[in-house]
């Protein structure tokens, strides 16, 4: 295994008695796009927010390179190099398209809270090097010439990608997407798969959940199928297209 993969073992997960995933057991490998896939209710999400430390699961545990995760809250899963996006996009209006990426380097910060009420040098390094980490984000999609405009000025397609952009400027080492196609056109579904094709790379563990089963077979070199908290299958997209299993929870079956 690499020491770069992200592991959950036996992954147990209840709220007031209701079973949201059960005894889940996965590898995410650096190199890979993975896909999670499934129904809604199956526990994609939840299963997403075991791995960033949102929730806590009742059983189980979680590793990045075989070190422990587990009991960490998001915020130190994120100085790991844990980071996400969410299924609606979630940017700050009142900040432009390059502050709002700029907000994914606040844990890089270190000038001190007297730099953000006063000029200080420092503090003015500090900011000029975010902005350059962050327009090079921005440029990775395309969108380097929008650093100074409002999200809200952005077709919704744009807007998916700034945040993304805002996922990787600090260089994660796991990328967890949920649903970056939400809302998209086919246009811009397209534009998306490319630019995520793009980010791929030996040492980013990158997985998404999506319902866009074009963009999931398209993207992904693994797939995870999950239906009522269960994994039911996991293989190539061809491996998955022919599943009997999968299949059936997608189209039904003679009996249904």
């Amino acid at each position: 295994m690499s020491a770069a993969a992200l592991t959950a073992r036996n992954i147990d997960l209840s709220f007031g008695g209701i079973r949201v995933l059960r005894n889940l057991d996965l590898e995410f490998r650096p190199g890979e796009i993975t896909g999670l896939i499934g129904p809604n209710g199956a526990g994609k999400t939840s299963l997403f927010n075991c791995l960033t430390g949102a929730y806590r699961p009742q059983q189980g545990a979680i590793a990045l390179g075989g070190r422990s995760l587990s009991g960490l809250p998001p915020a130190a899963r994120a100085a790991h190099g844990v980071v996400r996006s969410f299924q609606t996009v979630a940017l700050c209006p009142d900040l432009t398209v390059v502050e709002n990426v700029m907000m994914g380097l606040a844990r890089n910060h270190r000038a001190g809270w007297l730099n953000a009420f006063l000029p200080l040098p420092r503090g003015r390094r500090e900011r000029a090097a975010m902005r350059t980490a962050a327009l090079a984000a921005l440029a990775e999609f395309g969108l380097a010439d929008a650093a100074d405009r409002s999200p809200a000025q952005l077709p919704p397609g744009n807007q998916r990608l700034v945040e993304i952009a805002r996922a990787i400027v600090g260089r994660p080492t796991v990328l967890l997407l949920d649903e970056p196609a939400a809302g998209l056109n086919n246009s811009e579904t397209r534009d998306l798969t490319r630019a995520l094709q793009r980010l791929a790379s030996p040492d980013l563990v990158m997985v998404v959940v999506e319902h866009d089963m074009d963009l999931v077979m398209t993207l992904c070199d693994r797939i995870y199928v999950l239906n009522f908290g269960e994994f039911v299958a996991c293989g190539t997209p061809r491996d998955v297209r022919e599943n009997p299993d999968v299949v059936r929870i997608y189209l039904g079956s003679d009996d249904d």
